[in-house]
């Protein structure tokens, strides 16, 4: 057998046994976006880490070093924002082959310290080494939360809204101008949505603060793939209204251009990192007016249920059942 043979998420649940060798002050280990540990103090640690590998999760001629770096870091506060956190240090661990010169790494990590003196964030070391042909970058990002406001994937219940806090298919949009070399024409903002996404901290924040919502992840892998980490964590089903996902209006004349599915692009391919959490439908209009209060996004898309899998209601009214895919990284597409 492969590790295609059983994806990413397989091998996931395959290595995880046995890996909590002390349980003490362990709230949560594998199977969520971050870690959870307890300290010292009132507050409890997010620990996460993500990689990104050349070919696998960028091209090199398609992103400038400088928005390379920014990503890199992204994608990693976008974890301790789907838990509700704050992100405060990291190590950054970087693989480098000997086609890149010195000014590339130095534009790689001014676009890691602008976006790391963003939001607060300390580099305190890491790890470099060689590798033959491709450009590897790890980084490791230690967050805070007080206990009680930490969110997860698993707090789901049934008759909760399903709500976004923000638009979605815009980078997934961008990534296919780049995979296809379209012309950019007008769709510049497609293109940076995929490059150079902006993590959602503070709505995490203040989403975990109302302590109105029941769980939250953020859009990496797509909205069907990662609400489908929720179903499958909280054990329950869910509807979502296909006229409630909210796109914008450049998404959605690419989309016209070059006659490409509208719930491809903008349920199963992510890279979004906007976040994705259920609430009561009694929370509703609070939680809508704390995040709107902060200039932040709030739309409705569905309802969890009962029964299992993702039904999508279309604008026809009818119903079916839709595949829980998004991007698996070893076998390399979306489901």
């Amino acid at each position: 057998m492969k590790i295609k043979d059983i994806g990413e998420f397989g091998f996931i649940d395959r290595i995880k046994s046995g890996c909590l060798i002390r349980e003490k002050d362990v709230i949560k280990a594998i199977g969520d976006d971050c870690c959870v540990f307890r300290n010292s103090g009132r507050l409890v640690s997010l620990l996460t880490t993500d990689m990104l590998v050349e070919n696998v999760h960028f091209l090199r001629d398609t992103i400038p070093p400088f928005k390379l770096g920014r990503k890199a870091m992204a994608v990693n506060f976008s974890d301790i924002a789907a838990m509700g956190g704050t992100p405060k240090e990291a190590v950054i661990s970087i693989a480098i082959p000997d086609t890149i010169d010195m000014e590339y790494l130095d534009s790689l990590y001014d676009g890691m310290r602008a976006i790391a003196r963003e939001f607060d964030v300390n580099i305190l070391g890491g790890n470099t080494t060689s590798e033959p042909e491709h450009l590897v970058i790890n980084i490791a990002l230690i967050g805070e939360e007080t206990e009680d406001q930490v969110l997860y994937r698993s707090g789901a219940k049934v008759g909760d809204i399903i709500f976004l806090t923000g638009q979605v298919g815009s980078s997934a949009a961008g990534l296919d101008i780049l995979l296809h070399k379209r012309p950019i024409d007008t769709f510049t903002a497609l293109i940076d949505a995929h490059l150079d996404p902006h993590p959602q901290i503070a709505e995490g924040r203040i989403i975990a603060g109302s302590k109105l919502a029941h769980s939250l992840i953020d859009i990496s892998d797509g909205v069907a793939s990662d609400l489908g980490h929720i179903c499958d964590e909280s054990k329950v089903g869910a509807f979502i209204n296909e006229d409630k996902i909210p796109v914008n209006d450049i998404f959605l004349k690419y989309l016209e251009k070059y006659n490409l599915d509208f719930e491809r692009l903008a349920l199963h391919v992510g890279e979004d990192y906007i976040l994705l959490g259920t609430a009561p439908e009694s929370s509703q209009e609070a939680l809508g007016k704390a995040l709107k209060a902060k200039g932040c996004q709030f739309f409705v898309i569905g309802k969890i249920s009962s029964e299992p899998g993702i039904k999508l209601i279309g604008r026809n009214g009818q119903t079916r059942q839709i595949r829980i895919s998004g991007f698996d990284h070893f076998r390399r597409e979306e489901q």
